[in-house]
């Protein structure tokens, strides 16, 4: 099964990544607080009076960041909860054709498929509401206990 979705392509590293474009709210710059996160590559920011959690792809994913160089961050959004994600490089808009993934990579975290790129290189396509429950979860404090309501 394939599907077609206006995407916003990102880089890390030398794997390219696509968001699908209606959960992308803005691009920044990757706010200072970030880099002083007690553990490196997960934690919260302040965007505008708004505390978001945040990680970087790279180490998502694990992979090494780079040293140094102009990173950025991609808030995007699953319906009210929005989450920052640090990437290398922001290439903009990009149509793109879904093709799932085989279960050899089902061990990915929120990714929801791959696409072809016009060079030949293949990116990832990310699954956006798991990748908002999973930076939720990682960047609750520990030792918090989640309590289920009773139905």
């Amino acid at each position: 099964t394939l599907a077609i979705i206006d995407g916003f392509l990102t880089c890390v590293g030398d794997t390219y990544y696509v968001l699908p474009m209606e959960v992308v709210s803005e691009c920044i710059d990757v706010p200072p607080e970030c880099a002083q996160s007690p553990q490196p590559g997960v934690g919260y920011f302040n965007l505008r009076g708004e505390v978001l959690p945040f990680f970087d792809l790279a180490r998502l994913h694990g992979l090494q960041p780079p040293p140094a160089g102009r990173r950025s961050l991609v808030v995007a959004r699953d319906g009210q909860t929005r989450i920052g994600l640090i990437v290398d490089k922001l290439h903009g808009e990009y149509q793109t054709v879904i093709k799932p993934l085989s279960s050899l990579f089902r061990h990915l975290r929120a990714i929801a498929g791959s696409t072809i790129l016009g060079s030949g290189e293949v990116a990832l396509v990310v699954d956006v509401p798991a990748l908002v429950h999973y930076a939720i979860e990682s960047t609750r404090p520990a030792g918090h206990v989640r309590v289920q309501p009773e139905i």
